[in-house]
């Protein structure tokens, strides 16, 4: 009968231990949290390193990496025209696509702010996917301010 009272006094011990301690949490949009050096994060392209190989499509574990073609878009290096196209919605930031590439055209940053207000919008398209969040960012405040 006294081990689950003694079990319970060991976790009070502990809540009391953390009660006095500095807070875990932080304020997010104002102050970000360090995150760690092998963070895997948000997709980026270089496309022109791009060389359309669909490996990262093949590679990719539940085929949220598609590859695309981009209409008006000068091929160069790329002789087939395919970009990729990623969900993020879907995507597991497993880096199977990352580890495939054998131009490291394609590569996961620590950046982890992808935020959006339309579901629509998560699927990226290999220019979407070459720019920063920022960027995009930029470009969706200033659509909004046209429109208005």
């Amino acid at each position: 009968m006294s081990w689950p009272v003694v079990r319970m006094l060991k976790s009070f011990k502990r809540t009391l231990r953390r009660l006095f301690s500095k807070p875990v949490t932080v304020h997010y949009p104002e102050e970000t949290s360090s995150v760690s050096e092998r963070f895997r994060g948000r997709i980026v392209l270089d496309m022109e390193a791009c060389i359309g190989c669909t490996l990262c499509s093949q590679a990719c574990p539940n085929g949220t990496d598609c590859m695309n073609v981009v209409p008006g878009r000068s091929q160069g290096n790329n002789k087939r025209g395919l970009w990729p196209r990623v969900n993020i919605v879907q995507c597991m930031y497993c880096g199977l696509c990352e580890e495939v590439c054998p131009t490291d055209a394609i590569f996961l940053t620590p950046e982890f702010r992808t935020s959006r207000t339309d579901r629509a919008k998560f699927d990226y398209d290999s220019i979407q996917l070459s720019k920063t969040e920022s960027e995009l960012a930029l470009e969706g405040q200033k659509e909004l301010e046209g429109g208005l």
